[in-house]
């Protein structure tokens, strides 16, 4: 047969945009076109992930272990999440006390107080907008009862059992480069993850439509119970400053040790993206660096 005679059936826009995601993996793999290499990062770390087929557009390090700051109580949620769920939780009434263990953890906070009564709801917008490690706290004491409950646990210490859960979901999930000895993230040489370890959880919880809720939440007003039994009403203020440039969600971080940390989702028209970037210079890198590699990769596919 002539070859000038065969005619190729034209491609899809399925199988167009297919093609040159794989380019995009190519040009990283060898590192030949110049035009196309994704801008110089000061993240220790990071990955681009397709939101919704999970495949990996691009990464540095995405496999090395790292502290992971508050990046951390995406865990927590998903935890808390799964427990509500199987225990078929209304979490928008059921409430959770703050004990003076919570109320004292340092970093980040929720501004809770020893005492204080608020619903499952509000607290994991406490957990996630302000990046509360009191409301991190409240959940792990709360739903470590539960998990000793449910493992038939005799002790005294619901957060080591709360963070033995934390660690069964990560094993689930296939989360290899993960473990977890806190439920909040501050600086402790155990609690380390990846960037790919991070976006395979994101990714989980994307499927989640409450949870997409809270993280694309910038402000968040609630009612809180003291222990005197009087009310006062709070406001919580989103730390992702991305929300206002296009993103929804999903959660900051920032340690010493961890570095200023972020896990991204962005959505435009039928792209959508996560992106995790672990340990940059400073924080207002992590914003404009998360920025940067979204620009290259919806320009790579245009």
């Amino acid at each position: 047969m002539n070859s000038n005679h065969i005619r190729w059936k034209p491609k899809s826009e399925e199988e167009r945009q297919s093609q040159r995601l794989q380019q995009i993996k190519t040009v990283y793999l060898i590192g030949t076109d110049e035009k196309s290499l994704a801008p110089r990062l000061t993240a220790k770390s990071w990955i681009v992930v397709d939101s919704n087929s999970g495949d990996v557009l691009y990464a540095y390090n995405e496999n090395q272990r790292r502290e992971i700051a508050s990046i951390t109580k995406i865990m927590t949620f998903y935890v808390v999440l799964s427990m509500c769920k199987t225990m078929n939780v209304q979490t928008n009434n059921t409430y959770a006390e703050v004990s003076l263990q919570a109320s004292l953890v340092g970093g980040t906070t929720a501004n809770l107080l020893k005492g204080d009564i608020l619903s499952i709801d509000d607290l994991f917008y406490g957990l996630m907008l302000p990046s509360g490690n009191d409301a991190a706290m409240t959940f792990a004491e709360n739903f470590g009862i539960y998990a000793m409950y449910q493992n038939k646990i005799k002790g005294n210490n619901p957060i080591i059992y709360f963070i033995q859960e934390m660690n069964n979901k990560a094993r689930e999930l296939r989360m290899t480069q993960t473990t977890y000895a806190n439920p909040h993230g501050l600086n402790n040489k155990n609690n380390l993850s990846s960037a790919y370890d991070v976006a395979k959880l994101c990714n989980q919880l994307l499927k989640d439509d409450f949870f997409k809720k809270v993280v694309n939440t910038k402000i968040h007003f609630c009612t809180i119970q003291d222990e005197e039994g009087f009310t006062r009403d709070v406001m919580w203020e989103n730390t992702n400053k991305l929300l206002y440039q296009g993103f929804r969600g999903i959660k900051t971080g920032n340690t010493s040790v961890a570095g200023p940390c972020l896990a991204s989702y962005y959505q435009s028209n039928n792209r959508s993206f996560t992106i995790v970037i672990l340990g940059c210079r400073n924080q207002e890198d992590r914003w404009s660096e998360t920025m940067q590699l979204v620009q290259w990769c919806l320009s790579q596919i245009q």
